[in-house]
């Protein structure tokens, strides 16, 4: 389980990171916090002659909000996000996510753009983020791109990143008035296992009719990526979100899963859970 022998650098610029990149490509690996990086080396998965380390580079592990929204940096880990006041305020239910990843030592050590680069298919934070529109900054020495989340994920651990390219920002928008999230999960054994499966919403609803204005649903660990229920999003709008609609519409969702095994029972959780998170939104609300 030792680690292999690698060439390491530590740039002082993210000029620097990207021109390290354009130059090595597949046989480069950027380091942020390490916790899935390393993993991978010692099990022989990943075997990069050169690691480009971002934590030399100053401001990448800031937070930022204003009036147009929230400003993650590649460096910013899991436990600065369950821990900062303006996550807890806007986004509780992304705050409340972070929290659930692994033990203290990785959400300590671990970055939430790290986590997404590893496009797990069980990926907590993902459909949280799926579900608030989240924007990613990407920048090469071609210059720089913005990329939906909805569009980053395109198979199991893969994502439309090329070899050159680094994710550089996470940019949440600001949450309109009446709206709240909530996720839920099961996982397969243990409080720090791989989810089984996750649910997480997004819902803009007026607390007088429970008339659903707006809805997101975000879906982990029961298809190829993380992914949108979008049927089931549809079904809701304009609808007011009583007990038989919400229990149709978490039958969409389910319908809409494709999981990789265990596909009678992750679609039964996927239900149970999609109910579970939309009344604790709701409640929210309310």
């Amino acid at each position: 389980m030792r680690i292999p022998k690698f060439e390491y650098f530590s740039p002082s610029s993210i000029e620097e990171v990207c021109a390290l990149l354009s130059k090595f490509r597949h046989e480069a690996k950027l380091l942020a916090g390490g916790t899935d990086l390393f993993v991978k080396m010692k099990k022989k998965e990943v075997l990069p002659k050169y690691v480009i380390s971002l934590k030399g580079i100053k401001n990448l592990d800031k937070i930022e909000w204003n009036e147009e929204g929230l400003k993650i940096g590649p460096l910013v880990t899991h436990s600065t996000i369950v821990d900062h006041p303006v996550i807890k305020n806007n986004f509780d239910f992304l705050s409340e996510t972070c929290f659930k990843i692994g033990t203290r030592q990785v959400r300590n050590m671990g970055t939430l753009i790290g986590n997404l680069c590893n496009s797990s298919p069980s990926s907590d934070a993902a459909p949280c983020l799926l579900v608030l529109d989240a924007k990613l900054k990407i920048l090469s020495t071609d210059g720089e791109r913005i990329v939906p989340i909805e569009d980053f994920f395109i198979g199991p651990f893969q994502t439309v990143l090329d070899p050159q390219e680094v994710l550089i920002e996470v940019f949440i928008p600001k949450p309109p008035p009446l709206s709240s999230g909530s996720y839920k999960y099961i996982h397969k054994a243990s409080s720090v296992g791989e989810t089984l499966a996750g649910v997480a919403i997004f819902l803009k609803m007026n607390p007088k009719n429970l008339i659903c204005e707006d809805i997101k649903v975000g879906l982990s660990s029961v298809a190829p990526t993380p992914i949108r229920a979008k049927m089931a999003e549809e079904f809701l709008v304009g609808k007011s979100l009583e007990e038989s609609t919400i229990r149709e519409a978490a039958e969409i969702a389910s319908n809409e899963t494709k999981p990789r095994s265990r596909p009678w029972y992750r679609r039964e959780m996927v239900k149970v859970l999609f109910e579970e998170a939309i009344l604790n939104t709701m409640e929210k609300i309310r």
